[in-house]
């Protein structure tokens, strides 16, 4: 990537915040210019004391470098504070664009991205960023007004030491610029080592209990090892440029300190320049020096700056393949769903759907079955428009699905997963999903429509651990169905309610779930074949094709029927026929 690319990258990022930077620029270019005027008073300091002048002059010269430096500190201290919080402000701003980004990318990029990884690329890569425009920036500029007020004022002092100062400079830059280059490719491939590590750790404690149920620490720690190795094998390749930088500055340093002593002794013995414009210059280069190794110490951060900031733009011109361009509104009430000669791919080559048409009257409850595998799934998102079908036509409320406004979707359409996640936070944010507008009387009616009285009872702003700690998975389901009541949509798709709870909570379940039927079109994905005694149709999926669609009544009185030949598999020799099941 190149530097100019970058830099329009970056501009876009400090527009919002332009008032603060040019004051930011304003106290910056202040102080440095306070740091170019302090030698001058001592130069004029020496050579008065050199002409034998009054002690009183050399006090009040004397008192008057002493307010400079002191103003020149406090001004330092003032842009490094002014410098941190414009720039937290500024990357902040960059934090919820990318937050808003990568939350509208579809499922597949999610598929292939841990959410370990994805933290690393939002919060570490714009910390990096933010480091750069907080710390380096405003010291780059610094330098650059401190080294360029410095060569002006000694070229208007003898324009031949002016050049000489302004090619030492121009090759000490130079050997930065040249050793830079590969400095700045380590640590990009270091954040990539560091970002896979998170991701994989993120994995594993995931999965803890899982490994050690299987006894697949040691597997996973072996990873976690090869892992650790990939990042510490990429630290030391960049740590190994940034000492080859380093020395190179150092050797740039002590050369100009060299050149400056023996040049100033050379011109103040012909005459050429007075014992107060040598030290000056001396001066000169030791100020020259401080930016100099500012450069190098902060290189690190320059380096996971540009990395990161390579990565962030890389992330950002990801293009999500489900656009919001929408502009049609269904009509009111419940939503049919309609899918004509559908098919969908993940990118592979491999057919999830293939040549799926189906017809879902407004108001219906369709129970959708089939094998592990099957589609039902990828049924749901296309329905939801998580992802985007490769073929044929998805509409809803007779509305194409690309036509209708993402908002509008999102409102009329819900989800109930069979992974409920839920956060820290109390009851009612749970619930609402930290949407403040909704009124305590209608979160704690959504809770009794579901059946969770009794955590209205115990209030809903009690607190809720990390996870639901303090929930039992029905409950948990139970609440995400409050959700949906709370939201009251027009479709609702229930993805597998009921497969990780005990028949008791499965009961409950299934009767709130009969209560969100009502008046909306429901969609229930379901294994458990008891989910679906009370729908009015019946979708059964076989490798990504419909294979069987009709009343749920009919099917079931279709003995050569796929959904029958199903239900015999799923009933216990106990069962009545005439019951449950088959009813």
């Amino acid at each position: 990537m190149s530097s100019e690319r970058r830099a329009r990258a970056v501009l876009p990022l400090l527009r919002p915040q332009a008032g603060r930077w040019a004051a930011l620029g304003a106290l910056t270019a202040f102080g440095a210019g306070l740091t170019v005027v302090g030698p001058l008073v001592v130069r004029r300091i020496v050579d008065e004391a050199v002409a034998g002048t009054t002690t009183a002059t050399i006090q009040r010269l004397a008192t008057v470098f002493l307010v400079i430096v002191v103003a020149a500190q406090v001004v330092s201290v003032l842009v490094a504070r002014a410098a941190t919080y414009t720039a937290w402000r500024t990357t902040n701003e960059l934090r919820m664009r990318m937050a808003r980004h990568v939350l509208g990318l579809d499922h597949e990029f999610h598929r292939r991205h841990t959410p370990g990884e994805l933290i690393q690329r939002v919060d570490g890569d714009v910390t990096s960023v933010s480091d750069l425009l907080g710390r380096v920036l405003p010291k780059a500029v610094g330098s650059a007004i401190l080294v360029g007020g410095m060569v002006v004022v000694v070229s208007v002092i003898d324009w031949r030491i002016g050049v000489g100062m302004l090619v030492y400079v121009v090759a000490a830059v130079g050997v930065i610029l040249v050793l830079r280059h590969r400095a700045v490719e380590e640590s990009a491939d270091e954040l990539g080592a560091y970002a896979r590590l998170y991701g994989g750790i993120e994995e594993r404690l995931n999965a803890a209990e899982d490994l050690r149920s299987n006894g697949a620490g040691g597997h996973a720690m072996w990873r976690f090892v090869e892992d650790s190795a990939g990042a510490l094998d990429r630290s030391v390749r960049r740590e190994s440029a940034f000492l080859g930088m380093w020395w190179g500055v150092q050797g740039a340093v002590v050369g100009g300190v060299v050149v400056s002593v023996l040049a100033g002794a050379v011109l103040v013995s012909r005459g050429t320049i007075s014992v107060g414009t040598a030290f000056l210059l001396f001066q000169y280069v030791l100020l020259i020096q401080r930016p100099l190794e500012e450069v190098v110490h902060e290189l690190e951060t320059v380096q996971k700056a540009t990395g990161a900031m390579r990565r962030v733009l890389a992330l950002m011109e990801i293009e999500p393949t489900v656009l919001d361009l929408g502009t049609v509104s269904p009509v009111a009430g419940p939503l049919s769903v309609s899918l004509t000669g559908v098919d969908f791919d993940y990118g592979d080559d491999e057919p999830v759907l293939s040549d799926v048409d189906l017809e879902i009257g407004a108001g219906r409850s369709v129970g959708i079955v089939g094998r592990t595998g099957s589609g039902k799934t990828t049924f749901s998102r296309l329905v939801l428009r998580l992802v985007e079908a490769t073929g044929g036509d998805v509409r809803i409320g007779g509305v194409p699905i690309a036509d209708i406004p993402m908002g509008e979707l999102r409102r009329r359409a819900a989800l109930v997963p069979q992974e409920v996640e839920l956060f820290s936070g109390t009851i009612r944010d749970n619930v609402t999903l930290f949407d403040p507008s909704p009124t305590d009387r209608d979160v704690e009616a959504a809770l009794r429509a579901v059946g969770l009285g009794a955590l209205v009872d115990g209030g809903i702003d009690r607190p809720l651990g990390g996870g639901g700690a303090g929930l039992s998975a029905g409950e948990a389901q139970l609440l995400a169905m409050a959700r949906v009541w709370l939201r009251d949509p027009d479709l609702v798709v229930l993805d597998e309610a009921t497969a990780r709870v005990d028949p008791v909570t499965e009961r409950r379940i299934e009767s709130a779930m009969h209560e969100l039927m009502r008046g909306r079109t429901t969609l229930v994905i379901a294994h458990r074949l008891s989910t679906l005694s009370e729908v009015d149709d019946i979708v059964v999926f076989e490798a990504g094709r419909v294979v069987e669609f009709g009343e749920r009544r009919a099917l079931v009185g279709d003995p050569d029927g796929r959904f029958r030949r199903l239900l015999d598999l799923a009933l216990e020799p106990e069962h009545d026929p005439s019951e449950g099941l088959l009813a």
